[in-house]
């Protein structure tokens, strides 16, 4: 079911802010104001309910009204599907993912759109996060894109901008519930195996919220590693082939270092690249 408020959807708008909510609803008009805040107007906001059951949720919900604003409706499916069926519903050149209890800042819109227009090639847009609520204790170091770090570990958050021709050319998220959380994270691993480019501006343009019921504890180990083995199975082949020369790369260390040193030193300030490489 579908539920279209405040005003007439803009078609062919140059963005499509999409926002899952399940049961986050004291924080969801925040995220949307925040959207509004911007200068940058050519937009249209798709929330998606994902089946939320808190009866406070429900009513935050039934009132939004906001211009260019779309409220859907779908059974409980977990954010990979909500965010697939929000972009499935829109009509944005450019994809921006904002969770329900986050806050996008002033200039977002504007510096990750002159990024997407300078270069085709670029198929994700993303930045540094401030955080606050329960913590500030950051949670991760958004930084320069780099593959092998992004096999380590997430850095990137979902609080990014996707050109939809590089979503649609991997199929949106993977919803597998196996995938219990970390659904941005496999993500960004087969977006980056294919020719789309990896953007990082470096200032904080969003505000990513830390609550106590997100907070990772002991019941979460099992999601944890079970979205881990996923992970492992689906990937499995591409963690070898680049920690694998990473494995060799420290034995040489320790059979020949000081050889391995000068070998370093002629590739960095001679042939100008990394041994890696």
């Amino acid at each position: 079911m579908q539920n279209l408020k405040a005003g007439l959807l803009t078609k062919g708008v140059k963005v499509s802010v999409i926002i899952p909510c399940y049961n986050t609803g004291e924080y969801l008009e925040e995220a949307i104001q925040s959207v509004f805040q911007s200068s940058f107007q050519d937009f249209e906001i798709i929330v998606v309910n994902d089946g939320s059951t808190e009866e406070a949720t429900l009513s935050v919900l039934s009132s939004i009204d906001y211009p260019f604003t779309r409220l859907i409706h779908q059974e409980n499916g977990g954010l990979a599907s909500a965010r697939n069926f929000g972009v499935g519903m829109s009509s944005g050149d450019f994809l921006f993912f904002l969770d329900s209890d986050n806050r996008v800042r002033k200039g977002y819109f504007e510096k990750a759109l002159e990024v997407f227009e300078a270069n085709p090639n670029v198929g994700v847009v993303y930045s540094k996060p401030v955080f606050f609520g329960e913590s500030t204790v950051p949670r991760f170091e958004s930084r320069v894109f780099n593959f092998e770090d992004l096999l380590a570990g997430n850095y990137i958050d979902a609080c990014a901008f996707v050109r939809r021709e590089a979503f649609e050319a991997i199929g949106g998220f993977d919803e597998s519930r196996e995938l219990k959380i970390s659904e941005d994270w496999e993500f960004w691993i087969r977006l980056a195996q294919t020719s789309w480019v990896f953007h990082f501006l470096d200032e904080e343009l969003f505000d990513y919220r830390i609550r106590k019921d997100s907070m990772i504890g002991e019941q979460d180990q099992k999601k944890i590693e079970t979205t881990l083995y996923y992970i492992g199975k689906k990937h499995g082949i591409v963690f070898h082939r680049h920690y694998r020369r990473y494995f060799k790369f420290v034995k040489s260390i320790e059979s020949q270092p000081f050889t391995l040193f000068l070998k370093i030193i002629y590739y960095k300030y001679i042939l100008r690249k990394s041994i890696l490489d």
